[in-house]
């Protein structure tokens, strides 16, 4: 099965004008277009904060997602050296490329990847109570005020976006809405 792009039409920016796109400076070379990018602190002498790729799962300092400029429509690079001006959508639709292989549906929240340039489907903590039975979630809340607390916050906070179309297959770009990055929780 072959990725789809949705909205191709829509080669650079945001999906609507009432988007937030602000400009960083590229953390590294070669950022692909549509990738979600976490902040990083400026350069020496800078005064525009960088953002770039991340490797960590659920990152939860993705600011949002690479809408432009097109430096290399064969490889739909948004820029091909550090430290040039990028524009990311930090609020609002845009289209964001995804490893759809744990099928989202529309309205699922996204999460970055631990593979560069992706927005995966967050996948809830298998331990937290889903169900109607008042006893599991009595044990598990406990289990989870005991052990787990800072990091379930930490993984609903990781949550950048929202599917705004159905994405099943890696590398998938389909339309999401950005909610911006969180933060780490302390």
């Amino acid at each position: 099965m072959s990725a789809t792009h949705y909205l191709s039409h829509i080669t650079t920016g945001p999906i609507t004008d009432d988007a937030i796109v602000e400009t960083f400076l590229a953390e590294e070379a070669s950022i692909k277009l549509w990738s979600p990018v976490a902040l990083v602190a400026a350069g020496s002498g800078e005064h525009i904060a960088r953002a770039g790729p991340t490797a960590n799962a659920a990152d939860p300092k993705v600011i949002g997602v690479v809408v432009g400029p097109l430096k290399d429509a064969e490889n739909l690079l948004a820029c091909t050296a550090a430290g040039q001006a990028i524009q990311v959508c930090t609020r609002g639709p845009c289209k964001v490329r995804v490893d759809g292989t744990d099928a989202i549906d529309i309205g699922d929240a996204l999460v970055s990847y631990a593979g560069d340039y992706y927005a995966k489907l967050m996948v809830a903590d298998p331990n937290f109570p889903t169900g109607g039975d008042t006893t599991y979630y009595t044990a598990t809340i406990e289990a989870a005020m005991e052990n787990d607390l800072v990091l379930m916050i930490a993984q609903m906070q990781a949550g950048f976006a929202i599917a705004l179309y159905a994405g099943t297959v890696d590398g998938d770009i389909i339309p999401c809405f950005v909610t911006g990055a969180k933060g780490t929780p302390t």
